[in-house]
């Protein structure tokens, strides 16, 4: 049941990165993954739940991934750049589509959830954490000089991130994205 219910999940996930959360119907979860409107309740309790969860899934993932190249990285500002060229939605031809699904989820309609609400302002604000705590540990080893402000770098991070992915929401030609990723991840490794 555990192992269904993350399967679900996944699929869950992609379908409302893909279609959003108004726009995906009972139907389509039904549909994706393969659960029945009584399985799905009762796994989930709801389909804003569900898509909390969907949430959370997503974010964890991403921080997942970044750990991980942030160990493997030379310095930190070095595993944030790669980060973003490597890891991050606009950069991952695997993902759903080419966007952080946070950020998409933030510019949709939650229909006056507050939970949803809630939960991408937990999400959006322990990301930018995240970013500052990188920041910070650029500043501390001296990657990055000491009048350097780690939260108002990770504030910087997080729009150029947003700005991207509403850019990359109406840019059909991928190259543009994809140099734009680039140039990005480039000045988050040469900043000093």
């Amino acid at each position: 049941m555990s192992h269904n219910k993350d399967i679900a999940l996944d699929q869950a996930l992609d379908l409302f990165w893909t279609k959003g959360y108004a726009s995906t119907s009972l139907k389509d979860l039904e549909r994706a993954t393969g659960m029945h409107p009584g399985s799905l309740y009762a796994a989930f309790g709801s389909k804003a739940k569900l898509y909390c969860l969907s949430l959370e899934r997503y974010a964890k993932r991403l921080n997942i991934l970044r750990a991980e190249l942030q160990a493997k990285a030379a310095s930190p500002l070095d595993g944030l750049a790669d980060f973003i060229a490597i890891a991050h939605p606009l950069s991952d031809a695997d993902a759903p589509l080419p966007v952080c699904y946070l950020v998409k989820a933030t510019l949709e309609t939650s229909q006056g959830n507050q939970a949803i609400e809630d939960k991408l302002s937990e999400l959006l604000t322990q990301n930018d954490a995240t970013f500052a705590s990188v920041f910070q540990e650029a500043i501390d080893t001296g990657t990055l000089p000491t009048n350097k402000d780690a939260t108002k770098l990770a504030r910087q991070l997080s729009a150029d991130l947003a700005g991207l992915c509403f850019y990359a929401l109406r840019e059909e030609d991928a190259e543009v994205i994809k140099e734009m990723v680039t140039d990005l991840a480039n000045r988050i490794r040469h900043a000093h």
